[in-house]
């Protein structure tokens, strides 16, 4: 009579947590509706730079060249190539930034200068400079318009939501401190 044996797998246990690579941590919370307004901001930008660069009168978006007789520029061509590529390709590369955290060449060594990846200080100042460019809007614009006030809003979240504590432990460089 022949016996045959039965394939039994072998049941590893899990060693303890003290010896196990780093677990594979989650992205905060906080990322998500961060990446929401840059999304927001970028695409809105990027269509509101294109039309002033397209249509440096500004009629495409209902914008009036007398809005810009107090600034420095006689047409929409300067603040269209801005609103492109400061706040539309600026915020799209963020929001790579930020999902993926790459550190390309130098931006490796902006990371370990400042302790926290280059896409957290970035988004940090691109809120800075929405709030800042809507503030001079409000100051030297003779007419406001309704987008004012929610674009610092938007500035200020952007600018504020990487301050959340998961935020600055997920983009800190130096693990250590």
């Amino acid at each position: 009579m022949r016996t045959t044996t039965r394939y039994q797998p072998t049941v590893r246990s899990r060693p303890p947590e003290s010896v196990t690579p780093v677990a594979r941590a989650h992205r905060p919370a906080a990322l998500w509706p961060l990446i929401g307004l840059l999304g927001l901001l970028s695409v809105s930008s990027l269509y509101g730079g294109l039309s002033f660069v397209t249509d440096r009168t500004g009629a495409g978006l209902q914008a009036r060249l007398s809005w810009l007789a107090d600034t420095p520029v006689t047409d929409f061509l300067l603040p269209g190539l801005f609103l492109l590529g400061v706040f539309g390709i600026g915020g799209a590369l963020l929001i790579v930034g930020l999902i993926w955290r790459p550190s390309p060449g130098p931006l490796r060594r902006l990371d370990a200068a400042w302790g926290h990846h280059w896409s957290w200080i970035g988004t940090i100042g691109l809120g800075v400079v929405l709030v800042l460019w809507i503030v001079y809007e409000l100051l030297v614009m003779p007419e406001q318009i309704w987008l004012q006030p929610v674009l610092i809003v938007i500035g200020l979240s952007i600018a504020w939501i990487p301050f959340v504590r998961s935020m600055r432990r997920w983009y800190r460089t130096d693990r250590n401190g």
